[in-house]
C-alpha cells in the first residue's frame, strides 16, 4: 500500500455488479496428499519456522504473485524495478523455492483493484489479471488496502492536530467503510472491483490453479501502544485510538476478504498472528517499517518471511476442504453489523463521569467498552467498562472515544469534545 492521496474513479462495468457475471465454481478439492504438521515455533530472534512438508502436492504449472505494495514487497529492499518496487526479500520469492515453482511477480506498488484489469501507468505494467493462464498451478494476492485508502488515511492520522483523530473523523471513516463494503460487494463504487469479481476471474483464467488470498497483518498493538520518538506519547506519529482503529479497519479488510475466498473454495490467510509482539511500538522488535522509514507502514524482509510462513500454513492445511469448514461463519463475520455506540460524558469541577451503557448491537451483544481519553498534553488515558470517571483539569479540554465491541469482534468509535470550563 505505496503512500497515494488520491485517484481517479473510473466509470462503472459489468465487472463490478455485486453478483459476479461468471458462473461461480463450487469449493473444490485441493490436490493434496496427507501433510505433516507445521510446527509452531519459532527462532531466537522470534521468525515463524516453516517446517516442510512430507507430501506438498500442487497442481502443475507456475506460480503468479499479484497484489500491491504488500505483496511487491515496498519497505524490504533492494528492489529489482523502482517503479513497481519488487523486492527480492517479498514473500512470493520464499514461496516460490519452497513449492519449488517459477514465479512469475505481477505484484505492484500502488496497485488497485483496477489494476488486475487495466494497465498501470507510468510503467505500462499490464492488467495483473494477464498474468493468468489455464497452465497456472498457485497463485497469491494482496489487494483492496490502496481502495480503501489506508495510505491517505496515514497521511491524516500521523499529522493530526491535538484533539483530532482519523477515528472521531466522520469523513474519513465513512469513506473506508463505503470502500471495504465495495470490496465485500455489498455495494457498488467506481473504480473498486469487488474481491467476488476478482476471484471469479482468477477462477476463469486459471481453473486448475490453488488460490490464497493473503489479508493484511495488524500493525499496531492491540489497545495501542506510545513511544518517546518521533512523536512523544504516539507509536509512529499514530495516537493510540487510530492505532485501535487501523486495526479494526484491517479486520474488516481480511474478513471480507476471508469470505470472498471461502465461497470460491479458495484458501485465506491472515498474516496477524505471526506478527503477535513483533507489531509497531510492540514488545519485541518490529516487523514493520516506521514513520521515518522509506517503506513507513510496511512489512520488511522479517515481515515478508512471517508471512511466507503464514501462506505456506494455508497451502499446509487439511486441504482446501478445511477453507469450507465455516464458510457461513466467515460469511456472517463479515456481514456482521457494527454496534451502535452511545454515550453521555457528565463535567463536575475535575472529575468526568462517562456511561455507555446505552450501547447496543442489533444483531448480537455488547461485550466490552473502552475508554480513550486525549488529554491537553498530548498523554492518552485508556479505561475500561460501560462506566468510567476521569480526572481532567476543568480548565482543559478532553477527548474521549468510547470504543464499542460486540460479541464477534467488531468495533464501533464514538468520539465527543468536553470543553474547558468557562
Amino acid at each position: 500500500m505505496h503512500n497515494r492521496s488520491h485517484r481517479s474513479p473510473l466509470p462503472t462495468t459489468s465487472s463490478q455488479l455485486l453478483t459476479p457475471t461468471r458462473r461461480r465454481r463450487p469449493a473444490r478439492s485441493i490436490r493434496l496428499g496427507l501433510l505433516a504438521t507445521v510446527l509452531a515455533s519459532f527462532t531466537a530472534v522470534g521468525l515463524p519456522v516453516y517446517s516442510a512438508p512430507q507430501a506438498l502436492s500442487l497442481p502443475a504449472g507456475g506460480y503468479v504473485a499479484l497484489g500491491d505494495s504488500y505483496a511487491s514487497g515496498f519497505g524490504a529492499p533492494p528492489y529489482d524495478d523502482e517503479g513497481c518496487k519488487r523486492a527480492e526479500a517479498a514473500y512470493a520469492h520464499s514461496i516460490a523455492n519452497r513449492t519449488d515453482k517459477t514465479l512469475d511477480f505481477g505484484a505492484c506498488s500502488n496497485a488497485f483493484t483496477k489494476h488486475f484489469y487495466e494497465a498501470k501507468t507510468p510503467g505500462k505494467e499490464p492488467a495483473q489479471l494477464d498474468h493468468l493462464g489455464s497452465s497456472i498451478g498457485l497463485v497469491t494476492f494482496s489487494i483492496g488496502g490502496n481502495d480503501a485508502g489506508f495510505s491517505s488515511i496515514f497521511a491524516k492520522c500521523v499529522t493530526a492536530a491535538p484533539f483530532s483523530n482519523c477515528s472521531g473523523n466522520k469523513e474519513v471513516s465513512e469513506r473506508v467503510d463505503g470502500a471495504i463494503d465495495a470490496l465485500a460487494g455489498k455495494t457498488t463504487q467506481d473504480g473498486i472491483y469487488s474481491y467476488d469479481t476478482i476471484m471469479s476471474d482468477i477462477a476463469a483464467r486459471s481453473p486448475n490453479a490453488t488460490v490464497v488470498a493473503v489479508g493484511y497483518p495488524r500493525m499496531f498493538t492491540p489497545h495501542g501502544a506510545g513511544q518517546i520518538l518521533p512523536v512523544p506519547g504516539r507509536c509512529e506519529g499514530v495516537t493510540k485510538v487510530d492505532q485501535r482503529w487501523i486495526n479494526a479497519k484491517i479486520n474488516d479488510l481480511n474478513s471480507a476478504a476471508r469470505a470472498a475466498a471461502q465461497r470460491y473454495g479458495y484458501q485465506f490467510t491472515d498474516p496477524s498472528g505471526s506478527f503477535a509482539g513483533h507489531e509497531l511500538c510492540g514488545q519485541q522488535s518490529s516487523w514493520f517499517q516506521g514513520l521515518i522509514d522509506d517503506g513507513r507502514f510496511h512489512p520488511n524482509a522479517d515481515g515478508h518471511k512471517a508471512m511466507a510462513a503464514s501462506v505456506m500454513d494455508a497451502l499446509n492445511a487439511q486441504g482446501q476442504e478445511a477453507a469450507q469448514d465455516q464458510p457461513a461463519a466467515a460469511q456472517a463475520q463479515a456481514d456482521n453489523m457494527r454496534p451502535t455506540g452511545a454515550f453521555t460524558l457528565t463535567r463536575d469541577d475535575d472529575r468526568l463521569s462517562l456511561d455507555a451503557s446505552a450501547s447496543t448491537d442489533a444483531d448480537g451483544a455488547v461485550a466490552n467498552i473502552d475508554w480513550y481519553i486525549q488529554h491537553a498534553d498530548g498523554t492518552e488515558e485508556v479505561l475500561t467498562g460501560a462506566r468510567a470517571t476521569v480526572m481532567v483539569p476543568a480548565d482543559q479540554q478532553a477527548v474521549i472515544t468510547a470504543v464499542v465491541t460486540d460479541n464477534q469482534g467488531k468495533e464501533e468509535f464514538t468520539t465527543q469534545t468536553s470543553p474547558a470550563a468557562g
